[in-house]
């Protein structure tokens, strides 16, 4: 059997050349504009600090409110217990808790849900066009690049 040649892998020689239109070209700015570009992310930095150690003390207060209506209704239980006669009586006890709380575990679902996705929505506000601000001076603007190539 013949060996076959191998193909080549490289079709196309590379282009190296630093006068290429596809090279990134970077705008020239100095401390000033690094400057101003950190105190901002800093300052967003700081503001979803904020929001996020509010959104953290809600959430553990509607926590401390379930828990605190979860030892009332089993402390309700516990009385009603010791003054049950009959099994009916105590399978009716049993019944009110469960649904009580069935009641409050949807209840607070709905409640931390509805604090988590405004805790989110709160702490990603102030980087909002943060990135577009941070890679500005990168870049080129579309039509200085339109008109390049």
């Amino acid at each position: 059997m013949a060996a076959k040649a191998k193909k080549s892998i490289v079709s196309a020689p590379l282009q190296s050349s630093p006068s290429s239109s596809d090279a990134p070209r970077f705008a020239s700015f100095g401390y000033a504009e690094f400057a101003t570009i950190g105190c901002e992310s800093i300052d967003a930095a700081v503001r979803t600090n904020s929001v996020v150690s509010a959104g953290i003390e809600a959430l553990g207060q509607e926590f401390t409110a379930y828990a605190r209506s979860t030892l009332q209704s089993t402390s309700d239980l516990m009385r009603g217990l010791l003054g049950a006669k009959t099994l009916e009586d105590i399978v009716k006890l049993h019944a009110d808790l469960t649904i009580r709380n069935l009641e409050g575990i949807v209840s607070g679902s709905a409640k931390l849900t509805e604090l988590g996705v405004s805790l989110v929505g709160k702490a990603l506000a102030p980087w909002e066009g943060r990135m577009e601000a941070v890679l500005a001076p990168f870049t080129y603007p579309q039509a200085k690049r339109d008109a390049a190539a």
